[in-house]
């Protein structure tokens, strides 16, 4: 099954469980209204079970997953589903190869009448059974296997899958459809939302032979931690996140050996390379899917905050008011990719280069606030901590509940770990009465060849389950 066919699945069948909770309050349980919903869900669950033997239906952070897919589109009977499922105390439930549309009709029948609230997982599971409820079962929250870092992971692939079909679309001629580049967007948005570590952490892939496709993800990313800092719309983050997955399409519209050069451009190639924003200006004002902020930002990220880049604006021209942001992360992020002409700078080096062009080439109070998301030591930066342990920092974590999280490389005599180790500086190192470990600075990552962004990620991915 293609994957978006599977999300539209998913997203129908869940739908339908909302619809009939919601209607089994209006009519008697043999009306139609109730009846019919019960019946999509049990034939729309029939292919799934063709490959697992069971589901996982989970609400976390706010969120429902089903299968690892969230669900999004939240409408009055589906908020009400959850809200149901949340008041009872069922975080996780269970749906079993074998299910019967019997099976589904007393489930929700069971969460439209039961009244208790914060039942324990166990008395909700005698419950289904004395109900006759052979194929649902629940768990409670932390018996879960729900894995953000995998989550994050196949979203981030999902969007790259995007960008590369959209700009084949353009080299061929074609004017692409923006519904998916919605589509991952809004994604991308509600993962940051529920776990900005994970998918930040993300943007520590950087593949030279894909540069273009992961460089487009990775600002779409870091645009809309941005967006999100800023407590900007749910629609203005939408048109962050598309003009930042999108900001670079117009350079499909150039030679490709242009593009690439390794050396050093002529005059006349560079006022080439200055097209390509009035040009992804254009192919965005012809896509679907794309409202005009998204395409005017595409325009305006290199036209710089004095105002002397390009195109360059007229006096009385004025920039939307998100535009500011994309240069911030498009910076961030070319700054911390090895290139053919450039070297890449270590984390804390990119920041403070932005942090030097602020007032410049960027706004210096949206590289104030990416220097606060990013942290004194942002994710990605390897450090030496008061242990003598080296590691690299993972995540910025919760301030109310701990520091900073780093993957343990090596041990304090400089010795490779077997299997890297995820902590939390919030919480003592090993023992009871042993102090807390803290960062006393970065560390050249020259001098640690083994330690990769893939090993980061892979370190990373158990201990964020």
């Amino acid at each position: 099954m293609h994957r978006r066919d599977e999300e539209q699945l998913i997203t129908g069948l869940i739908k339908a469980l909302g619809t009939s909770l919601k209607n089994r309050g209006l009519y008697p349980s043999t009306h139609p209204l109730v009846r019919t919903p019960v019946e999509k869900v049990y034939r729309d669950l029939l292919p799934f079970f063709a490959d697992h033997s069971e589901l996982v239906l989970v609400i976390s952070d706010g969120t429902l997953i089903f299968e690892g897919v969230p669900i999004f589109s939240l409408t009055s009977s589906l908020e009400s589903f959850m809200d149901r499922l949340t008041r009872i105390g069922m975080p996780a439930v269970i749906l079993e190869k074998g299910i019967t549309p019997a099976d589904i009709d007393s489930f929700v029948r069971f969460l439209h009448e039961t009244k208790e609230q914060d039942l324990p997982a166990a008395r909700i599971q005698e419950i289904l059974i004395q109900r006759g409820i052979a194929h649902i079962r629940v768990k409670p929250i932390e018996d879960t296997e729900e894995n953000d870092q995998a989550i994050a992971n196949e979203i981030y692939e999902n969007a790259v899958s995007v960008v590369v079909s959209v700009l084949r679309d353009v080299r061929l001629g074609r004017i692409p459809s923006g519904a998916e580049s919605e589509r991952v967007v809004k994604d991308m948005s509600s993962m940051l939302t529920r776990n900005r570590d994970a998918m930040l952490a993300l943007t520590l892939i950087k593949n030279f032979d894909e540069y273009t496709y992961n460089h487009s993800v990775n600002v779409a990313v870091l645009s809309l931690a941005l967006a999100d800092a800023l407590s900007l719309s749910s629609g203005d983050k939408v048109d962050v996140g598309m003009a930042g997955l999108l900001h670079d399409v117009g350079k499909t519209q150039l030679a490709l050996d242009l593009i690439r050069k390794p050396s050093t451009l002529t005059v006349e190639e560079f006022e080439e390379i200055k097209k390509h924003p009035e040009e992804g200006f254009v192919l965005l004002g012809k896509m679907s899917h794309i409202r005009p902020a998204a395409a005017y930002m595409v325009r305006e990220h290199h036209m710089r905050f004095d105002r002397l880049g390009y195109p360059h604006p007229e006096p009385d021209y004025r920039l939307h008011p998100n535009s500011n942001l994309i240069p911030v992360a498009d910076c961030y992020d070319a700054l911390t990719t090895m290139r053919s002409y450039q070297r890449a700078r270590y984390p804390r080096q990119a920041l403070e280069i932005l942090e030097k062009i602020a007032g410049k080439s960027l706004d210096p109070e949206v590289v104030t606030v990416f220097a606060n998301i990013m942290g004194t030591y942002p994710v990605g930066t390897m450090v030496r901590l008061n242990t003598m342990e080296i590691g690299v920092v993972s995540g910025q974590g919760i301030a109310s509940q701990g520091g900073q999280k780093v993957v343990l490389l090596f041990d304090r005599d400089g010795n490779p770990l077997p299997r890297p180790e995820q902590v939390d500086l919030g919480e003592s190192a090993g023992s009871a009465n042993a102090s807390r470990r803290s960062i006393l600075g970065t560390v050249n990552p020259q001098f640690f060849p083994a330690a990769t962004a893939g090993t980061l990620l892979t370190a990373m991915a158990p201990a964020t389950a």
